[in-house]
């Protein structure tokens, strides 16, 4: 009886090694599965291969302690694994990066609004049939394969597999610094390459423990005083998948950009540092000046720790000097965390998708007219205090998914693509006019967030620039002539207004600066029609 009980435990023990082998083996190429083109002579560091074999040993002792079969652990494990390289892929395929650690924060807002994240109604049935099929198999197999552990022993695995994600997540910053050559990949690549070399787990599990540890100076723009007397008026216009795609054959009609553009600072392509989606990037950087890459690990969610941005906020430092801070974004407020976010950064207040009427949408959004014209309704308000305005909008009208039943009567979705963008037009051109007539010198940004995804177009994905613009603007203002279109960047178009403000000087004092002035009055009207 002893030595069948002796050989019973060998056979089990062998079992669960062999089992935990090839988890290992198996978890090892899948992580290099996460994103595409893997060059097999890229050098992994060493400690990327040890991190991948502790969350493959984890994930095996994590359903070895929910089952107590360690058979289904190893299948589990590497079902797990699969999932997310599954899920790494089909955001690559959408967005040109696969994913990284902060993505697993974006679970809320996924269940919020599936339908930014392509989660449709037949998508949806279709994942719920996967996971009550899985729910099944799960089910037959553990009715198939015996427990090789106790009750008891099984508590203590999942115990130790629970204590392990704890300890991971409270010294997270000090295990990374011990993986010098993980983080410096880590700080230093983009995100297709980091997951190629290091595997898609080692990469989101050690980008958290980097992002844990790394908190350490940005590197942000230092302080500059800011002249309140010169401008009065700074307007930021963010602007929903806006790209110029006439460069690629889509009739476009852009009149008031290109009126605007002849009398522009500064105008081109925009040098952005996402395609597709990730809004909040291009307004981070626009907004502070710090560019995506010196970020460091905030940069692929600069909002989940909003507050080491308040420093380089222009909101911020205008708003210390007295001026009007305004953020408008028509959409839910906890969408990135802007909730928490917005005021950190220094905006007074925050308008959102609640402050506006169910007749202010165009397709699923709140249109641009409509944010256009409560940009006006605020240059107005600050005009008539006497107080000077910071306003950054970011709008939503254009954002995909494009397709039948996004406009009446239009569902070619390049066809809905060029009708939002004739609304960004109007609303750029009603706000510019607000300015020329309602201040003396103010300045106007506009620029596009990140290339659509717009099928047909499928080759922007390779060319994510979109197009800005910068006007100086008011009565008193200088109106240069057209300048040469040039490619900048958010944080650069950031300096130059730094710069602009920095340098401001009051209107000439002859300028009529009465906001009731017969010129004042005829360009109402105007931005009235």
């Amino acid at each position: 009886m002893g030595k069948g009980m002796a050989a019973e435990t060998t056979q089990t023990g062998m079992m669960m090694l062999a089992a935990l082998a090839i988890t290992l083996v198996g978890a090892n190429r899948l992580d290099r599965l996460g994103a595409p083109n893997r060059h097999a002579a890229a050098r992994v560091p060493g400690e990327a291969h040890l991190v991948g074999a502790f969350i493959a040993s984890w994930l095996w002792l994590l359903w070895l302690g929910l089952s107590a079969r360690p058979l289904f652990a190893m299948v589990a494990s590497l079902v797990t694994l699969g999932v997310f390289v599954v899920i790494s892929r089909a955001k690559y395929f959408y967005l040109r990066e696969p994913l990284v650690f902060s993505d697993l924060g974006f679970l809320p807002t996924l269940l919020r609004h599936p339908d930014l994240f392509y989660v449709g109604r037949t998508t949806a049935i279709g994942l719920g049939l996967v996971v009550l099929t899985l729910a099944g198999a799960i089910l037959a197999w553990t009715a198939i394969e015996p427990r090789a552990v106790s009750g008891g022993v099984q508590t203590g695995l999942l115990a130790a597999a629970v204590l392990a994600a704890v300890g991971f997540v409270r010294l997270a910053g000090r295990i990374a610094g011990l993986l010098p050559d993980v983080t410096a990949e880590l700080l230093g690549a983009p995100a297709i390459r980091f997951v190629r070399t290091l595997g898609l787990s080692v990469s989101l599990a050690a980008g958290f423990a980097v992002w844990r540890r790394d908190g350490r100076g940005q590197g942000g723009p230092v302080a500059v005083p800011l002249n309140a007397d010169g401008y009065r008026a700074v307007v930021i216009l963010q602007s929903e998948s806006f790209a110029d795609l006439r460069r690629y054959g889509v009739e476009l009609a852009l009149s008031n950009i290109d009126r605007l553009r002849r009398r522009a600072l500064a105008q081109g392509r925009l040098d952005v540092s996402c395609y597709g989606a990730y809004t909040h990037r291009s307004e981070v950087e626009m907004l502070t000046g710090i560019p995506f890459a010196r970020q460091r690990m905030d940069r692929f969610d600069p909002y989940l720790r909003p507050h080491r941005l308040t420093h380089a906020s222009l909101a911020r430092a205008l708003g210390a000097a007295g001026w009007r801070t305004f953020f408008l974004h028509p959409h839910d407020a906890r969408f990135f965390r802007r909730d928490r976010a917005i005021p950190r950064l220094g905006f007074a207040r925050f308008v959102t998708d609640e402050d506006f009427a169910p007749e202010d949408r165009f397709g699923p959004y709140v249109g641009d007219l409509a944010v256009g014209r409560r940009i006006v309704a605020e240059i107005e308000a600050a005009t008539n205090a006497g107080e000077e305005l910071f306003l950054m909008a970011v709008t939503m009208e254009a954002h995909d998914p494009y397709g039948p039943g996004r406009l009446p009567g239009i569902d070619d979705p390049v066809a809905q693509y060029v009708r939002h963008l004739a609304n960004a037009d109007a609303m750029l051109g009603k706000v510019a006019t607000a300015l020329d007539a309602l201040t003396d010198r103010s300045l106007l940004v506009f620029y596009g967030d990140h290339a659509p995804i717009l099928p047909g177009h499928e080759g922007l994905a390779d060319d994510t620039a979109t197009d800005y613009l910068v006007l100086e603007c008011g009565w008193a203002a200088a109106k240069d002539s057209e300048r040469p279109a040039s490619t900048r960047s958010p944080a650069e178009i950031n300096a130059l207004l730094r710069s602009k403000l920095a340098a401001g000087r009051h209107a000439p004092e002859d300028a009529d600066t009465s906001p009731a002035s017969a010129t004042t009055s005829m360009m109402r009207s105007m931005i009235e029609k």
